[in-house]
């Protein structure tokens, strides 16, 4: 008979390797019951959000033939990493999608190297790329891809994107529906800065969010007086190393009233 303490030590080894031994899926039902819980009734939006599905998962959701109503895909924080990607930008039951939310999935440069090259991923109209470790290596890929002809809004925030990033984004020939661009909190300086001001392809652009890029008052005027965004609503230049210049400058284009500077 065993010892009344060893009881609760075998238990709690048995708890443990469990655990252990479960994937970090605590589901209940199979993928596909998870799937079919979290479509919404017309069939067009899955939420996948903070499931950590990861790579597995990814793979498994690549091959459900039922997805391919489906035009918007959140799956934020999945850690779904390039190899998911890879596998999502394969699917053809994906060909549909217009929205693909990928917040915080560690992608890498890899993973946005997958949406440029997929053979399906061709019809998207949002795409949220911020927290996803993606340098200058992948933006040059990116802008000269054919599959974001008809995108709207790029959100490539909390990022790893120089000046570098930015002047391929500014000479972009593949972006022209472009209504809403965020890098905020990337390393663009004024480098970035003024490939942008002086870059002639975001002839529909309206909201540019650049906060948190150490802009100086060279780059923000830069901005600030950029004839080529006609249709610029605004311009989020936030938490950057400015000036009385950028202050002053600000404040004329404010009073305008066409668009709305940000700058503190």
């Amino acid at each position: 008979m065993l010892e009344p303490r060893i009881k609760p030590l075998l238990s709690a080894i048995s708890l443990l390797v469990f655990i252990l031994t479960t994937p970090l899926l605590v589901w209940a039902e199979d993928f596909s019951t998870l799937i079919t819980k979290r479509i919404s009734h017309d069939g067009k939006t899955l939420d996948l959000s903070g499931l950590k599905i990861g790579k597995k998962g990814a793979k498994q959701l690549a091959k459900m033939e039922s997805l391919s109503e489906i035009t918007t895909l959140y799956l934020q924080g999945n850690n779904i990493r390039s190899g998911g990607m890879k596998a999502l930008a394969k699917s053809p039951h994906l060909a549909g999608l217009k929205h693909l939310d990928l917040w915080g999935n560690l992608l890498g440069d890899l993973g946005l190297k997958a949406i440029s090259d997929s053979p399906y991923l061709k019809q998207l109209e949002s795409l949220k790329l911020w927290k996803n470790e993606i340098s200058d290596d992948s933006i040059e890929l990116m802008v000269v891809s054919k599959n974001f002809m008809n995108l709207k809004t790029l959100m490539l925030n909390d990022n790893l994107i120089t000046p570098a990033g930015a002047e391929f984004l500014a000479s972009a020939n593949e972006l022209p529906q472009l209504v809403t661009l965020n890098l905020f909190r990337n390393e663009i300086g004024d480098g970035g800065a003024q490939a942008l001001a002086n870059s002639q392809s975001f002839p529909k652009l309206e909201s540019l969010y650049l906060g948190q890029n150490s802009i100086t008052d060279q780059g923000a005027i830069a901005l600030i007086e950029s004839q080529y965004f006609p249709e610029l609503k605004v311009l989020d230049l936030a938490m950057n190393l400015l000036g009385e210049a950028t202050t002053l400058a600000a404040f004329k284009a404010n009073r305008k009233g066409k668009v709305q500077i940000i700058y503190r």
